[in-house]
């Protein structure tokens, strides 16, 4: 996992995403089989949401804080600061449209058809630079914020140290939900 080994911790992809536990709610853990058909939505193979990532990132050392409706300001000061961010997008960052869903249990999220992960690792005033898996390419700022507002400016992101946040840094439980 590319984030994790920034912050100088080797996880192996493979069994990472075998210790999510299992859900219908992709706020919960992994809903559907990861050999599943791309693109689908709850209750079949969709994937998981920040929420299960960043605590099973915590059980490797990593202070890592699932955020929602995380302002574009945040991310780039997150970036600025030298710290990727795992965000939720559609696609390889395409347009999408949000899905509302509620799960067995009664719980409701937004879900979105070929729900995906990427990684923000630097930016410039036109365009947003993007690590997804292998592939490093660039999006328009505009192209980026359609794609990530379908699933609500989900990410994750690295939590810093008191003595290492930027004066402009706006803690996550600050953040509206």
């Amino acid at each position: 996992m590319d984030w994790a080994a920034y912050f100088g911790v080797d996880i192996d992809e493979l069994e990472f995403s075998q210790r999510f536990p299992l859900s219908d709610n992709p706020d919960k853990g992994f809903v559907g089989d990861a050999h599943g058909s791309w693109g689908q939505i709850p209750p079949h193979p969709y994937g998981v949401h920040a929420e299960p990532v960043a605590v099973l990132l915590r059980t490797y050392g990593l202070d890592a804080q699932a955020v929602r409706n995380f302002p574009l300001d945040a991310l780039r000061s997150e970036i600025a600061s030298g710290r990727p961010v795992i965000v939720w997008v559609t696609g390889q960052v395409a347009l999408g449209t949000p899905v509302p869903y509620t799960a067995s249990d009664g719980s409701r999220t937004i879900v979105a058809r070929y729900e995906h992960t990427v990684t923000v690792i630097g930016y410039n005033s036109l365009e947003v630079r993007i690590l997804d898996g292998a592939q490093v390419y660039t999006r328009q700022w505009s192209d980026f914020e359609r794609s990530w507002a379908v699933l609500g400016n989900m990410a994750v992101v690295m939590r810093p140290s008191k003595e290492s946040a930027p004066s402009h840094y706006v803690h996550p439980s600050k953040l509206p939900l």
